[in-house]
């Protein structure tokens, strides 16, 4: 038959060791989770920002592309009477009741 030997059943050293590996794993896992939850934060702030900012680029690539078309006299034109209701000379306005 073997024998083991017998531990001590009151080594208070040793529980006050494991209490504090215990405090210090919990520790670190509460600084942990706040660094991971600012950084979650952050990341959805910043695809947020990415995604404004690529709509706010494609307004003004259209932007870009109206001021060309404000170069064009006859688009000014065509917008003039359209928007504005003006007429070239001698020409008359025929105006439909809905």
């Amino acid at each position: 038959m073997v024998r083991y030997p017998q531990r001590s059943r009151a080594n208070p050293a040793r529980k006050l060791i494991t209490l504090i590996v215990i405090v210090c794993i919990g520790i670190a896992f509460y600084f942990y989770a706040g660094q991971a939850y600012a950084y979650w934060q952050t990341k959805r702030e910043l695809n947020k920002l990415i995604g404004h900012m690529e709509m706010l680029k494609a307004e003004n690539t259209a932007l870009q592309g109206e001021i060309l078309l404000l170069h064009d006299p006859e688009y000014l034109g065509l917008r003039a009477r359209r928007e504005l209701g003006l007429v070239r000379p001698g020409e008359i306005i025929f105006s439909v009741g809905d």
